[in-house]
């Protein structure tokens, strides 16, 4: 077996660590250590967003949990909106990550917020969640590329309103990355907008690492075990 090693998965928009259970227990079974943390206001810490809640304090979520379990040499998974999350934690504490890898996610530059990436047909309701100080509605299902009734009886109920700061608030960025190994994963049924888009410009770079998985935007429940190796690098 190989070495074991150290992971931290965090989820997107609306989300919460519970959608990482299959990846979490493939992972464990091979041997490595694997948690996934929930951001503050969603998933089964909903009962905390008191208005508040922005980048940075999900940032701050994972940065205290990589600090307070003293994980180092950790490769951080971001998926989605978590690409701004997992920037910010790699400008927070570079000295603790081996590597990234983007899953289906953001790659934002300093100074950059998620709005800035809504597609035009979905910014309006993000812009209105700002005017009023209302969370930001989970995406219809049908939006999501999920199908599968099983799966949509698992998300459904536990998807949670997410806080709008987080979308509004500039992620805090290095200006120059650091010497860490990159990974950049598409899902090839998400928006082609979002984040195929950028391929060509990842592909072109060879310093990162690039795959694409032939399914939808939760490749974590749709391919666990092709997310896990694409996760470990295989």
């Amino acid at each position: 077996m190989a070495q074991p090693r150290n992971f931290v998965l965090v989820h997107g928009a609306w989300y919460g660590a519970w959608v990482w259970q299959d990846v979490l227990a493939r992972l464990r079974r091979l041997g490595h250590l694997a948690s996934a943390p929930t951001l503050t206001g969603l998933g089964e810490r909903r009962h905390l967003e008191r208005g508040r809640v922005d980048l940075e304090t999900h940032v701050e979520d994972v940065v205290a949990h990589m600090e307070m379990e003293d994980l180092r040499n950790v490769t951080l998974v971001g998926w989605s909106y978590a690409g701004m999350v997992v920037t910010g934690v790699l400008a927070r504490i570079p000295h603790r990550i081996r590597d990234i890898v983007y899953l289906d996610a953001f790659v934002p530059e300093d100074g950059q917020a998620l709005v800035d990436y809504a597609v035009p047909e979905i910014r309006p309701s993000y812009e209105a969640a700002r005017v009023n100080d209302l969370p930001i509605p989970p995406m219809p299902m049908a939006a999501s590329g999920i199908t599968d009734p099983q799966t949509i009886a698992f998300v459904e109920p536990r998807l949670v309103s997410q806080p709008w700061q987080t979308f509004f608030q500039p992620v805090k960025a290095l200006k120059t990355r650091p010497d860490i190994p990159l990974a950049y994963v598409v899902c090839a049924q998400t928006h082609p907008v979002l984040f195929m888009g950028r391929l060509p410009e990842m592909q072109a770079n060879p310093a990162i690492r690039t795959a694409i998985l032939n399914t939808h935007h939760q490749p974590m429940l749709s391919m666990p075990d092709e997310t896990v190796s694409v996760i470990i690098g295989d």
